[in-house]
């Protein structure tokens, strides 16, 4: 009975620490999964901002219009420049 109940034991913490080996340590999982970062970054934006933000950072084609971008990204920076015509 004795030998039964060890052996069951043992089996036990075998399968235990065999399936912690195998787990993914915390520093290399990633924390967080967002499909849409710009989103998660600027909750505020519109779909238009957001848009012209993610074909800016492309090099694609983006309306050329402040308030098309999200206000205090590069592009709209840029833009804002533009506009004002102080560009030196």
């Amino acid at each position: 009975m004795n030998i039964a109940l060890a052996g069951a034991a043992s089996a036990a913490l075998l399968l235990a620490f065999t399936t912690m080996a195998s787990a993914e340590p915390a520093r290399h999982r990633p924390r967080h999964h967002y499909d849409n970062d710009l989103a998660y970054r600027h909750p505020y934006a519109t779909q238009r901002q957001l848009h012209n933000e993610r074909a800016y950072q492309k090099g694609e084609y983006w309306e050329k219009d402040s308030n098309a971008l999200i206000p205090g990204t590069r592009a709209w920076f840029e833009q804002k420049e533009r506009e004002s015509g102080d560009r030196r």
